[in-house]
């Protein structure tokens, strides 16, 4: 779709939210002052370390989320997806602010619950999203973080209208039992959104996982790749990447906003160990680009530009097969594809027990704003259904619910 088009529709989408939000919060009393502590003792079972009760609050700039970096780390030396930096540039300041839930027991802070607050024109919304699907959304010693998560989601439950999470199945038990606490509706789904590929020890292993035209593509495309004089640069510089990442972006064959691809590289930047790899010809021209990030012994991939004028030569499949083998080389045993993957390597992923769960308050007006998304993202799906996507349960009509109360 034109940039111009999506621009308008991005335009109407945040025309008609804002409204609804006015709305919505005339009807409210009082709102929460992010940067303050919420004054109440919340009721949740405390740390196994002390009997000190537990309590919460939410800060919501980015100046605020930095100054938890020590804590983070005093937790894990090398944080990767856990730390603040990293948090902050998953974020698309046009959407979205910072929602992060501070436990503490006493005056020591016991763990962070990373969420963000949809805003329109600047406006937040109530609704608040937060993403475990990476293991990325807690950080609190492992033997506190069921308690901090309880307390963080109490906090949520009571200040804001409405949470969107994605969560494995051991947090959907815990948030339905806090909704119905809170005498909220819960309804949730499954849904895969990363790719996870496992890897073999070998090379030549990976490829036997294949069935044979998938295997001889794989070898055929890189070979004749080889043969044309194309050569696969193993580590950049994130200086050289981000510039050739520049330079192809124009040309990238699945096009998308430039908001998303400046996210990607933010994301990657914030990372200590990078994954920085291309595909150029002998002229020095850029034909395809991959980044990422190694944590642990997983790499994660969450950009790929690929030049649309090389579809026959399959650059997106060759790059690949390198990428695959330097990761087996260094002894990674899974790769993740940020958001999923095209095929052929999306028959051979395997799939991970993760669900959207949508809690929602009982109030009226918000039932209101939300039975109005469900209504604009049928009518018109392909220009706001991703817009509302989080906002209400069945948005183009995909979300049979398994459970609802």
């Amino acid at each position: 779709m034109p940039d111009g088009v999506n621009d308008r529709s991005s335009h109407q989408a945040f025309e008609f939210l804002s409204g609804l939000e006015s709305k919505l919060q005339a009807s409210q009393r009082q709102p929460l002052v992010l940067s303050e502590a919420v004054p109440e003792q919340l009721s949740v079972r405390p740390s196994p370390l002390t009997a000190s009760p537990l309590t919460a609050s939410i800060v919501s700039t980015p100046a605020e989320v930095l100054d938890f970096t020590a804590f983070v780390s005093s937790l894990a030396p090398e944080p990767g997806m856990l730390s603040p930096r990293f948090f902050l540039a998953s974020l698309l300041p046009r959407f979205c602010r910072p929602c992060v839930v501070v436990v503490s027991q006493g005056s020591k802070v016991a763990g962070l619950l990373y969420t963000r607050e949809r805003v329109v024109a600047g406006i937040p919304t109530g609704i608040v999203l937060g993403d475990d699907t990476l293991g990325a959304m807690i950080v609190a010693r492992p033997e506190e973080t069921e308690s901090v998560m309880q307390c963080a989601v109490q906090a949520l439950l009571k200040h804001k209208t409405a949470l969107r999470f994605r969560v494995a199945s051991d947090h959907l038990a815990l948030l339905q039992a806090q909704t119905a606490k809170a005498n909220a509706e819960i309804h949730f789904f499954s849904q895969e959104f990363h790719a996870h590929l496992e890897l073999p020890r070998t090379y030549d292993g990976f490829l036997a996982k294949f069935r044979s035209h998938t295997r001889h593509n794989f070898c055929r495309y890189r070979r004749r790749s080889e043969l044309a004089g194309n050569e696969f640069c193993p580590d950049l510089s994130f200086t050289e990447f981000c510039v050739a990442a520049q330079g192809l972006f124009p040309k990238e064959a699945h096009a998308r906003h430039e908001s998303n691809f400046r996210q990607c590289l933010a994301m990657i930047e914030a990372m200590p160990s990078r994954i920085l790899i291309g595909l150029r010809r002998s002229t020095g021209e850029w034909v395809s680009l991959a980044g990422g990030w190694y944590a642990g012994d997983r790499a994660v991939l969450n950009l790929q530009l690929n030049d649309r004028t090389c579809v026959r030569e399959s650059v997106s499949l060759v790059l690949r097969s390198y990428l695959i083998e330097q990761l087996i080389n260094r002894g990674i045993r899974e790769v993740i594809f940020w958001a999923g993957t095209s095929a052929p390597l999306s028959y051979y992923i395997t799939h991970r027990e993760e669900y959207m769960t949508y809690v929602d308050s009982r109030s009226h007006p918000w039932r209101l704003v939300r039975l109005a998304c469900v209504t604009l993202a049928k009518l018109a799906p392909a220009t706001f259904g991703k817009w509302l996507k989080w906002d209400a349960p069945d948005v183009n009509g995909n979300t049979e619910q398994k459970d609802s109360s």
